[in-house]
C-alpha cells in the first residue's frame, strides 16, 4: 500500500506517486519511447470476490535492514539485509505465506533473496533477464527501479522492473510468482519501452499502468502474449491525466486516476473484477492528491485528500469519510491489514535554505482505529536513500 512496497507498497517498493510520477516523466524525455499495444482481442477470465482475509503483515527498510510487523505495525522485528544488497536500490516484500523477499537488479540478472522468517537465513537465487531484442542498455544504468507487487488474496508475486537512462528511455520488464515468490516466470511486456507498474492476479492475468507521455491501463489473459486497453468510463490517456499506482486483492484490482488539471480535476478510484478487461468507479473526489489506495476483502481505504480516508466495508458500495488530523499530509504508501487496522509509509521532505539543507525522510505511521488516529512507530526514520 507495494515493498511492494512496503508496508505492501511502503517506500521500498515506491515512495508512492512521487517517485512513480518522477520515472514517468524520465520515460516521456527518450524520443523512442513510443508505446504500441496489440490489436489482437484479449478475453480476460471471469473472477470472483473473495471474502474477507485479515491481514498481519507489514514491513519497512531501515538503512541496513527490513523490519517486519505481524500485528499492523504495533510491534517490530529486524532482519539485516542480505551481504552486499544496498538498501537505495532494492526492493522488499513480506509474501502471503509469510516469507521476506529481498530482489535488486543487476542489468543482465534479477537477483531474488529469500528468508521464510526475520529468524532464518536468507537464499539466493539470480534469474536471467531476456531484454527485448534490439535494446543494448550499456554497462552503466542511469535508472534502475525495482517495485514488488503481493497479491494477499493469492498466492501471487510480481516483480516489476524499469532500467534505462536517457540514451535508451525505460526499458521494462516483468516477473510474476503464482506459488509466493519460490518461483518466478517472465511475462511479455506490450512495448520494450516505457515505465510500467503491475497488478496481477496470476502469471497468465492482469494490468500494468504507465507507459510513456501518456500514461494508460492494459490488461492480459494470456501471459502477456497479447495486451489491450481496459476499458475505463470516463477515462482516455492524456497528458492531463495520470495514473496511479495499481493494487491487486483477490480477484479485485484497483486504479487510482486523477482526471484533468486546475479547478475541474478530480481523482477516481475505479475497480474491476474481470481480470483488468473494464473498469467501474467507485469513487470520486475533487482535486488531486496522493492517489493512494489499500485493500483487504470488500474493505478500501481511498486515501487522496490530506489529512482525509474515504473508507468502504462492502467494496465501494457505500463510503465513509474519516478524518485523520494526526495522519501526515503527505502519504506515500498505506497497507490495510484488518478492516480497523492499517500502517502508511508517509514523507517528511524541505529544505533548511534555499535550495540548501534539503531533505527527503519518510516515516512509519499506524492505526487502530479506522484511521481516526494515528501515531508514529519507534522505530527511525527510513533512510532519504530509500526509495526506490
Amino acid at each position: 500500500m507495494n515493498s511492494k512496497a512496503a508496508p505492501r507498497r511502503q517506500a521500498a517498493t515506491s515512495l508512492g506517486i512521487a517517485v512513480a510520477a518522477a520515472l514517468l516523466l524520465a520515460a516521456c524525455g527518450s524520443s523512442t519511447a513510443k508505446a504500441t499495444i496489440s490489436s489482437k482481442s484479449v478475453s480476460a477470465t471471469p473472477w470472483t470476490s473473495n471474502p474477507r482475509q485479515v491481514l498481519e503483515p507489514a514491513w519497512r527498510l531501515l538503512a541496513k535492514e527490513v523490519a517486519v510487523s505481524i500485528n499492523g505495525g504495533l510491534a517490530w522485528t529486524t532482519k539485516a539485509m542480505p551481504p552486499g544488497v544496498q538498501v537505495g536500490g532494492s526492493s522488499v516484500t513480506v509474501t502471503g505465506k509469510g516469507s521476506v523477499l529481498a530482489v535488486e537488479s543487476s542489468g543482465a540478472n534479477v537477483k531474488v533473496f529469500r528468508a521464510s522468517n526475520t529468524s532464518s537465513l536468507w537464499t539466493h537465487e539470480s534469474l536471467p533477464i531476456r531484454w527485448p531484442v534490439g535494446v543494448v542498455l550499456g554497462p552503466r544504468y542511469d535508472s534502475n527501479k525495482v517495485n514488488l507487487g503481493e497479491n494477499y488474496g493469492t498466492d501471487v508475486t510480481s516483480i516489476a522492473i524499469n532500467e534505462g537512462g536517457a540514451q535508451t528511455g525505460s526499458v521494462p520488464v516483468l516477473f510474476v510468482s503464482d506459488n509466493g515468490g519460490l518461483a518466478f516466470v517472465q511475462v511479455h511486456l506490450p512495448t520494450s519501452y516505457g515505465t510500467y507498474q503491475a497488478a496481477m492476479l496470476s502469471s497468465s492475468t492482469g494490468v500494468i499502468t504507465g507507459g510513456n507521455s501518456f500514461q494508460g491501463v492494459w490488461f492480459t489473459a494470456n501471459s502477456g502474449k497479447n495486451w489491450e486497453p481496459a476499458a475505463i468510463p470516463g477515462f482516455n490517456p492524456s497528458p492531463n491525466n495520470t495514473v496511479g499506482t495499481p493494487v491487486a486483492f483477490g480477484t479485485q484490482i484497483y486504479v487510482p486516476i486523477a482526471l484533468g488539471v486546475g479547478t475541474n480535476a478530480k481523482t477516481t478510484l475505479y475497480e474491476s473484477t474481470d481480470g483488468g478487461a473494464s473498469f467501474k468507479a467507485l469513487s470520486s473526489q475533487r482535486g488531486v492528491g496522493s492517489l493512494i489506495v489499500a485493500a483487504n476483502g470488500p474493505d478500501i481505504w481511498f486515501l487522496n485528500a490530506p489529512h482525509e480516508i474515504m473508507e468502504s466495508s462492502n467494496d465501494g458500495v457505500s463510503w465513509t469519510t474519516v478524518f485523520a488530523p494526526t495522519l501526515a499530509k503527505e502519504v506515500a504508501s498505506a497497507e490495510l491489514v484488518s478492516p480497523t487496522k492499517a500502517v502508511a509509509t508517509t514523507v517528511n521532505y524541505g529544505c533548511t535554505g534555499f535550495k540548501t539543507g534539503c531533505y527527503y525522510n519518510s516515516y512509519q505511521q499506524a492505526t487502530t482505529n479506522s484511521g481516526k488516529t494515528w501515531t508514529e512507530d519507534t522505530l527511525s526514520p527510513l533512510s532519504p536513500t530509500s526509495g526506490g
